[in-house]
This record gives C-alpha cells, structure tokens and sequence, in this order.
C-alpha cells in the first residue's frame, strides 16, 4: 500500500471494568469507543453473573461468548444469503416466463 492510501494510526482511550486502555487503530475513534463499551458491557455479564470470578476467567468467558455471537451472526448470514439465492432464482424464472410469453 502507498504513503497516500494508508490509513492514519490514532491512540483511543478506552475503559474495560474500570481499567483505561490506550487503543492505538486506523478504524477511527467513534467505532474504537463503541467496540470498547461492547466488550465492557460483555465483560459486566459475566462479572455481575459470577462475583467472585478472575479477571483472566472474566476475559476467556467474554471472549468465547463474543466468538459466539460471532458465529452466529456468520450462520444467520449464510441463511439469508440462501433465501437471496433462492428468491433471484425464482424471480429470474418469473422474469423468463413472462418474456417467453410476450
């Protein structure tokens, strides 16, 4: 990648239970700040739900719980992709009916 076309790398502060993290991305502020109140927010789930848990464990739980979400987001993806597929094919031979029909 050129000089020109490389994103900017600025330093984001964030807070994760109370820590503050200095976040150094190119995504840009905003979105840097609303991952970290998505992970703090994970991460309180599973401190509220267990007190007396790790650090260490708190971060392994929000993590899996994250890869979750993530894969279920890639599977409700992949279905909506199949109904696309299936409603062009259908409108496709709609489509082909009413010109063979003209």
């Amino acid at each position: 990648m050129d000089k020109q076309n490389e994103k900017v790398k600025s330093a984001v502060k964030i807070e994760i239970l109370g820590r503050e993290y200095n976040i150094k991305s190119d995504q840009g502020e905003e979105r840097v700040k609303r991952i970290g109140e998505y992970i703090n927010l994970k991460v309180k789930e599973i401190t509220e739900g267990t007190p007396n848990i790790s650090t260490l464990s708190a971060a392994i739980l929000t993590a899996l719980n994250i890869a979750n979400d993530y894969f279920d987001l890639l599977e409700e993806r992949e279905k909506l992709k199949r109904e696309l597929g299936v409603k062009t094919g259908r409108l496709a031979e709609l489509i082909h009916s009413v010109i063979k029909e003209s």
